[in-house]
This record gives C-alpha cells, structure tokens and sequence, in this order.
C-alpha cells in the first residue's frame, strides 16, 4: 500500500468515525436544492433525474476521483445539482452504456454545465465521449474577473458570493469504498449544490462589468490543454529551474515522452512509472547498462527491470539529436537591467489588474512576462493573441503603455490601488 492509499484509509476511517456529522444547515434559495441528495445507484432513477438535467438546461457537475494510483484517474461518485434537485450517483452501479448519458450532458453544448475548479472532471466527460465540452462555467475563473485571487477554492467563493461558510472535510479519502459514510456523502454533495446559485450571483456582477463572455471564453479555453500531452511543462518541471545544459533537457525531454507511453501502456500515473527526481538524475548521467538505473536513488526498481534497455535507448539517441532542437530549453538570462524594467513592468501590470478587480495570474505570470519582453528585440510578437480576451483586457493598454502612449495613473481606496 502506498504512501497516498495509507493517507486515504486513515481519512476514511476518520469519516466513518464520524457518522453523525453536524448538520449544516442549507441556505433556502430558489437556487439552493434542499434536502439530503438522491443516492443513485438504479437505471431508472439515472434516467429520471438526467430528464430533469435536460429540462432544467443547466446543471452543476463534480466528481469524485482517486487519480494517483493509475493512468486515467478512477471516477468513485458523480454528483450532479440543478435548482431543485441534487444527485450523488454511484458509477460502480452502472455500466459504461448506462453512464453514457451523464458523459453526453457534460459535453452537450445546448446544456450549461456549471464546475469549480473543473479541469479533470471535464476531462473525465471528454474522453468518454471523445468531444470537447463547449458551454462550460467555472465559477473558480469567474471569481478572478471579480476581484478574487486566483486559483481560490470554492470554500471561499461560497463564503464571498453568498455570504455562507461551508463545512469542508473528507476530501481525501477511499472514495472507491463502500458503503460511504454520512459525513462523506454530505461533503460530496456540497462540493455541487451551491453551484447553481454561485453562479448565478455571479453571473449578475459579471454583466454588470461587461466581462461575462471573457469568462464563458477562458472555462472553456482552460479545457482545451487538459488531455493534451505537453511534455515542455513536465520537463520544466522536472528541472527545478537548475539552469541545465540543453543536452540534458533535451535527453529529459525524451525521457519525459518515453515516462507518458509507459504508463499509458501500463495504466500507471506517470510518476510513479519515473518519478522527476530519479528521471533527471538519468538524463545527466552517462550510464552503460539497465542496472545502473537501479543505483539512482528513488528509482522504480520495476521500471529499471522491465524498461531499462528502452530507457538507455532513448538516452543515446536524444545525445544525437541536432542542436537546434536544443535551443528551445536556452532560456534567455535576465540582465541586471532587464531584471528592473521586468519587474517594473510586472508591478504595473498587477496594480493595473487588481484596479480592475481581476486576478494578474489569471492573466498571465512573471515568467510569461519575462519571456516575452527578452525576446521582444529578436522576435516581435504581441504578448497576447489579437483575438483573445487578455488582449481585450489589458493587452491593448500595455501596447499603447509601453509605446509611450498611454500612462498608468493610480489612486488607492478601500486598501487597494484604483485608476482615478
């Protein structure tokens, strides 16, 4: 039993301890379902309730997933909420014909689907059904175009929008148990019923401000990576910011891609096939024989066994890759100066955003910001795609700032900077 299933047992143990949780009390709203969930675990209660989803139009969506253990993450309970009605569903009770449904409203671009936070949830739906889930809401984005930071867990957007302090616990637990205790189910299902109304509230601010379609635009934009393989992220990730040599990110980028094939072969998180530190360390040494890997501290002795030969493969040929592949990992060194004018420009950035009440990492970070001003000189792009809602945003002002002109005149109320 790994480390993770030991952390999950000793929740769940705690929430089975825990069977007669403190109720909490359900805000009485028109958007707010009341009552305890439905327990679905039968055909025609799944039909029932999702005839009330298409009705309705618009439906929270979450589930609950244990994602650490194999490659695609095992989906343990559905739960879904409208207006008036709020649903746990049990997927161990169902076959894949019968789940259909719930994958297709997901992905049904004439239904709303409201997620917090939603990325692999979503991707959960759009795998099963191999579409891209086009009229999604994710009320996480939607408070960082509404003065929050961002990313903020929903704990905090329920208690900002409607002024109501959810009791959270259990998250971690054996969610491919049964039975599950009172306290989980109650947990599951106040991860979807405030949802409606969140949205709603929401919804109202953001129109106000004109900035609704800036927030259908990035829930459904933030989707489009999320079953896309990009190893450069893993790769960076893997670095530390050690400065390595090209070679050496070159090597560990196709360690990185070999890592995803292995563990899509095998069903395995890719981390647990490679983890980033063992993997690093094989891409900077100059190993001759599989057994050798076993001498890496940390790495899977089961990987060095059944893959050590495909690992020193890759090694060698990624040493003989042309350089000009290598030069994408060359990341450009911050001068002294450089490093002023960067972190100039970042602080009027997020004055400039945070005046406007939206959230500067939903915009973009320093590191996007620094890459783009070094390569300003050799490469001249816009910082942001003309046609995107950044540009909209602030794209436009930054342009016209840095071109000397426009200004940046700021005045602070209320603890925070404003534009007069």
């Amino acid at each position: 039993m790994n480390f993770r299933r030991k952390k999950r047992a000793m929740h769940h143990a705690e929430a089975h301890a825990d069977e007669a949780p403190a109720a909490s009390k359900v805000m009485v709203h028109p958007f707010v379902p009341q009552g305890d969930p439905e327990l679905i675990d039968s055909r025609a209660g799944l039909d029932n309730f999702m005839s009330h989803v298409r009705e309705e139009g618009s439906f929270a969506y979450d589930t609950e997933f244990i994602g650490e253990e194999t490659f695609i993450p095992n989906i343990c309970l559905l739960q879904l909420a409208t207006r008036t009605r709020i649903a746990l569903i049990d997927p161990f009770a169902f076959d894949a014909e019968a789940l259909e449904q719930v994958w297709n409203a997901v992905c049904d671009p004439t239904l709303t689907t409201i997620v917090h936070a939603g990325g692999q949830d979503i991707e959960a739906a759009q795998r099963r059904t191999n579409r891209q889930a086009l009229n999604v809401i994710d009320t996480q984005i939607a408070a960082g175009f509404l003065g929050m930071p961002w990313p903020t867990s929903l704990v905090n957007v329920v208690q900002a929008v409607a002024n109501l302090r959810l009791n959270k616990g259990h998250t971690f637990t054996e969610w491919d148990s049964r039975p599950l205790s009172k306290s989980q189910l109650s947990y599951a299902a106040d991860d979807v019923r405030y949802l409606p109304l969140v949205w709603h509230l929401q919804k109202e601010r953001l129109e106000a401000a004109s900035r609704t379609a800036w927030t259908i635009s990035e829930s459904v934009e933030s989707l489009r990576s999320i079953e896309e393989f990009e190893p450069e992220s893993q790769v960076r990730r893997a670095a530390r910011g050690l400065g390595l040599r090209p070679r050496v990110m070159t090597i560990l980028r196709e360690l990185v891609i070999l890592r995803y094939s292995i563990a899509k072969e095998k069903n395995l998180p890719p981390r647990t096939v490679m983890p980033d530190s063992p993997m690093l360390e094989a891409a900077r040494r100059k190993m001759k024989s599989a057994a050798e890997l076993e001498e890496i501290r940390g790495f899977p002795r089961q990987t060095a066994t059944e893959f050590g030969e495909a690992i020193l493969r890759t090694i060698e040929t990624a040493r003989d890759l042309p350089i000009e592949r290598d030069r994408i990992w060359i990341t450009p060194e911050e001068s002294a100066e450089d490093r002023t004018r960067i972190d100039a420009l970042w602080s009027i950035i997020t004055m400039r955003s945070i005046s406007m009440g939206i959230a500067t990492a939903l915009i973009l970070n320093r590191g996007q910001l620094s890459r783009w001003y070094l390569g300003r000189n050799t490469t001249p792009e816009p910082l942001f795609p003309s046609n995107s809602w950044r540009q909209e945003a602030i794209g436009q002002w930054i342009d016209a700032f840095l071109d000397g002109r426009e200004t940046l005149n700021l005045g602070w109320k209320d603890g925070g900077p404003v534009v007069p």
